[in-house]
Parts: C-alpha cells; sequence; structure tokens
C-alpha cells in the first residue's frame, strides 16, 4: 500500500516536472526568434570609430589648426596677400561642391584635389584659418609648406662626420656601385680622387651605360655622364670630395665610384635592363 502512494507521488512530480521542461524547452526555442522581431539601434551596437584627427600629434592644441600653420602664420616665404597654402583634411573625399563651399565662406583658393587622403589644397586667408575649421566635413588644416632639395647637412644628421674623426676612416679603399641614370664625370666633386688635376687618379674607376651604349661592355669605352642628375646627386652624397668649397662632402670622401646607367633622360627604366 505504502509502494503504490509513493509510486503514485513520484509519478505527480515527475509528471509536473515534465511540464516545466516543456515549457523551458519551448522558450529557449522562442527566444532566437523573439530576438529577430525586436528592434535593435544599429548605431548604438556598433563600436565608434574616431577619425585620426582626434589623437594627432599634427595639432597638440587641439584647435583644428596644424600647430606648423601657427609656427609659420607670418612667414615671408609662404605668406601672400595674407593667404597661406594650406591642406585642407575632411571626415570624407571632398568634392565639387565641398570647395565652392570652402570659396564661399572663407575666399578659398583652389589649387589641388588630394583625394588619397580625402584633402584639397589651395590658399586660406590667415584672417578666416578659425571659421575654416568650423565648416561641415573639415577635421583639420595643415601647412601647405615648401619642400626643397637639401644635401648640406647628411653628414652631420647621420653622425658620419663623428665616424671619421673617431675611426679617421673616410671611405679609402673602398669602391662603391651607382647604378642610376649615371655620373657625371666631369663634376668637380665627381672627376677626381684628390682634386688635383695634374694627377690621373679619377674618382670614377669604370662606367656601363646599357640604356644608350648596352655592346660597350668593358667600363672603359664611354665617359661617365649623366643625362638626368638623380645619379650624380647620389654619387656626390655617397662619396663625392666636396670640391670645390668643400662644405659638403659625401659619405665616404675618398671612396671610388663605379657608375651604371640604367635609367635614362627621364629617369625611367625597364626591368630588364635595371
Amino acid at each position: 500500500m505504502i509502494n503504490q502512494q509513493l509510486l503514485g507521488l513520484v509519478g505527480a512530480v515527475l509528471s509536473k516536472l515534465g511540464n516545466t521542461i516543456s515549457i523551458a524547452m519551448i522558450f529557449l526555442m522562442l527566444v532566437p526568434s523573439l530576438g529577430a522581431v525586436i528592434p535593435v539601434d544599429a548605431e548604438a551596437s556598433e563600436a565608434t570609430e574616431e577619425g585620426w584627427w582626434v589623437e594627432t600629434t599634427v595639432d597638440r592644441n587641439k584647435n583644428g589648426i596644424g600647430d606648423m600653420i601657427e609656427r609659420h602664420i607670418d612667414n615671408p616665404i609662404l605668406l601672400s596677400e595674407g593667404t597661406l597654402p594650406i591642406i585642407v583634411d575632411f571626415d570624407h573625399t571632398p568634392d565639387e561642391k565641398d570647395v565652392i563651399m570652402l570659396e564661399q565662406q572663407v575666399d578659398y583658393e583652389h589649387q589641388f584635389y588630394l583625394p588619397a587622403i580625402d584633402a584639397v589644397a589651395g590658399r586660406v586667408p590667415v584672417a578666416l584659418l578659425d571659421k575654416a575649421t568650423e565648416l561641415p566635413g573639415v577635421v583639420m588644416l595643415e601647412l601647405d609648406g615648401i619642400m626643397t632639395i637639401q644635401n648640406g647637412d647628411a653628414v652631420a644628421l647621420h653622425g658620419v662626420d663623428s665616424a671619421w674623426q673617431e675611426t679617421g676612416y673616410d671611405g679609402s679603399g673602398t669602391t662603391v656601385a651607382i647604378i642610376d641614370t649615371g655620373i657625371d664625370g666631369l663634376h668637380s666633386s665627381l672627376d677626381d680622387q684628390d682634386d688635383d688635376p695634374e694627377t690621373n687618379d679619377p674618382k670614377v674607376v669604370a662606367f656601363y651605360d646599357p640604356v644608350n651604349n648596352p655592346s660597350l661592355t668593358n667600363g672603359t669605352e664611354v665617359f661617365p655622364y649623366d643625362d638626368q642628375g638623380h645619379g650624380s646627386h647620389c654619387a656626390g652624397t655617397t662619396a663625392g670630395t666636396g670640391a670645390p668649397t668643400y662644405e659638403n662632402p659625401g659619405m665616404a670622401p675618398q671612396a671610388k665610384l663605379v657608375g651604371v646607367k640604367v635609367l635614362d633622360s627621364g629617369g625611367s627604366g625597364s626591368f630588364a635592363v635595371v
């Protein structure tokens, strides 16, 4: 009798437990479906991506005007009729509408589109720089500075002068190949090893020109020349004596040179020739 009552009680419990499990399973099956119909704010679900201009060192005081502009705001080389050359950075790739906006709002004088960096370049009046930073889409103003050829400080910049003093080594006994547009064998810094015209010790000891004279291969049949200039610049940086002023000698002024002209007068050459 007791066993029958016990079995009945267990059966009732299992029945209720089964109903509970069934309800739980149905709920779990419905949860994904409910998630599909509940609206979600897409923007809130995506992490906000900050642009490069937020933490850039170009603008340390974070006023939207590059520090170099503020440093050169009255530079007579850059300033012209109250305007400076400016690169205007956008949070999107600027188009004609953006240029028109700049022209109308801040008297912008357009020069170039720079789609690779989402910017345009032109001149902006100094008095309107602050206003330019407030225009829609504009995230930064940068100085469009001037780049010039400069070789005079290369030795000191790389510490080569210190190496000369500490080791006494100046390239003597070595030969360097310049594979470029050629070498100007008549240049005063590249024509003679000791800069004494009375001695026969050329700095360029061999020269090969596969661009214009590919069949002359022994290295002495073609006098060193450069009809573009880049190779001579590299040769001077490498081993120029610095003559006639000796203010800007090369890294190893007593090294000899071999010239290989693989680029033409336009500065180009095929893979095969190179």
